[in-house]
């Protein structure tokens, strides 16, 4: 099974992003789609939004883009969007970023 963190921002936060307000969690959620160093602080700022019943993490991602036929592969624990560029992957107890292209291990 692969967990699945995404940095959620809630209405309060997007809207002081748009008032041009920086705080540490919006400057780790436009951070995380740049191929930079992932910084383990920013780990805070993550929520585990899915578990994704496979150890593959190219089917994950997958099932977590076309979202055909995934009720039995993907729980969401909440809200959670497409896996994208940013998001963290936990298998096995081994963190991955999922990378403009493949996967990073962190």
């Amino acid at each position: 099974m692969i967990k699945v963190y995404q940095i959620q921002l809630t209405d309060a936060e997007v809207d002081a992003i748009n008032r041009d307000e920086s705080f540490p969690k919006a400057k780790a959620f436009f951070d995380r789609s740049f191929d930079r160093l992932f910084k383990s602080e920013n780990f805070q700022f993550y929520t585990h939004v899915a578990n994704v019943n496979t150890n593959d993490m190219e089917e994950a991602f997958r099932a977590m883009n076309l979202w055909d036929n995934t009720e039995d592969m993907v729980e969401r624990l909440g809200p959670c969007s497409s896996m994208s560029v940013g998001d963290i992957l936990e298998v096995d107890g081994q963190r991955f970023r999922c990378a403009s292209f493949g996967f990073t291990a962190i």
